[in-house]
């Protein structure tokens, strides 16, 4: 397997950016990264992502690599499997949502509990390999504050991957900031600035690597081998992909609601020439007979309309959703729960536990 490789990392802070200090800070500590894993069904690949984090970053002594593991509502043991890693090992932490609520409310829960120098998120498959959260760190530590990991190879399904490419290409031309290095797959690390920046965001159809890409600053990218998946069977449907591509238009771009006006103004020309054409041929030419003309050009027109009126019906539904500020996600169960409840105790019932 080719080594991960970056291609653009950003060159270190001039006086005009990051303070000196700051990337000294970066260079010369121990830095805390934390890896944020969203998991839902996961008990087949948990063993051997775990084994796969614990000897490729936990082993490292140049960083200190921490693991959060957020289970969207699994209905199978990966909760199960996450507390006894967290009671093994003091490195992992686990939180349990409610529900599921989806991957990208999955790592928002989990960057709402980061607290690290830096986030790097891993897909719990092994899809994206670990080694390459160790470039994306060098990357970091030379000054990129975003991270993105670029598929260089992958072993997927055409399909998949011609999905994918034109996901990206829609985006980067009418949604991302002009000059964004972002790449799709949410394969990516952060520094704890912008994580700070992403926590201000809390819209209900959320694309993580979206936002993020949204925010700026500087930016690298980090090329990669995509792997098969270690084990199970993804969830990630053809459905869920293009419900990502639709929130990613929907959310970051005018493009649609543009292009909406567009098509209405383009049929508008075309009925007023139709209709031109009928009220000049009733009159100096013979109508033509029956009404299968007019019916066409009637369910055209209207199958036109009602596209606009969806679309309006879409940004107002989600207008909707934003104004009733529901909460994002719940939390149901927390492996540090212990610990914090004994950190929240009075003074005088602390002095009455331990005396």
């Amino acid at each position: 397997m080719l080594e991960p490789s970056v291609v653009t990392a950003g060159a270190g802070r001039s006086e005009r950016g990051r303070p000196a200090a700051a990337l000294e800070s970066k260079i010369m500590s121990c830095p805390v990264v934390q890896i944020l894993t969203p998991l839902y069904n996961e008990e087949k690949c948990f063993d051997i992502y775990v084994e796969a984090v614990e000897k490729t970053l936990m082993a490292r002594t140049d960083i200190e690599y921490r693991c959060l593991l957020v289970d969207d509502g699994s209905t199978d043991r990966t909760w199960e499997l996450i507390q006894q890693q967290c009671r093994i090992s003091p490195r992992f932490r686990g939180l349990r949502l409610s529900r599921n609520f989806g991957a990208h409310t999955a790592e928002t829960a989990g960057l709402d509990f980061c607290d690290a120098d830096a986030f790097a998120i891993l897909p719990a498959d092994l899809q994206d390999p670990p080694e390459a959260i160790i470039s994306f760190v060098e990357a970091w530590r030379q000054g990129a504050d975003v991270v993105f990991g670029r598929r260089r190879m992958r072993e997927d399904p055409r399909w998949r991957v011609l999905t994918s490419k034109t996901f990206e290409a829609l985006l980067r031309r009418f949604a991302m900031p002009k000059g964004s290095k972002f790449v799709t797959g949410g394969f990516l690390l952060m520094d704890r600035k912008v994580v700070e920046c992403v926590r201000q965001m809390r819209e209900a159809n959320r694309l993580i690597f979206g936002l993020v890409a949204w925010t700026g600053f500087r930016q690298a990218v980090v090329e990669y081998d995509r792997q098969r998946r270690a084990a199970g069977r993804s969830s990630w449907s053809i459905g869920r992909m293009v419900k990502s591509m639709y929130d990613g238009l929907i959310g970051f771009s005018g493009a649609i609601p543009r292009a909406v006006t567009l098509l209405g103004a383009v049929f508008s020309a075309i009925g007023f020439i139709a209709a031109l054409y009928f009220l000049l041929n009733s009159v100096f030419f013979s109508p033509l007979p029956g009404w299968s003309t007019i019916m066409v050009i009637m369910s055209l027109f209207f199958g036109i309309v009602f596209l606009i009126l969806g679309t309006i019906c879409e940004y107002l539904l989600r207008i909707y959703v934003e104004s009733t500020r529901r909460p994002l996600y719940f939390i149901a169960a927390d492996t540090d729960d212990d610990l914090k409840r004994s950190s929240r105790l009075p003074d005088e019932e602390r002095q009455t536990v331990y005396t």
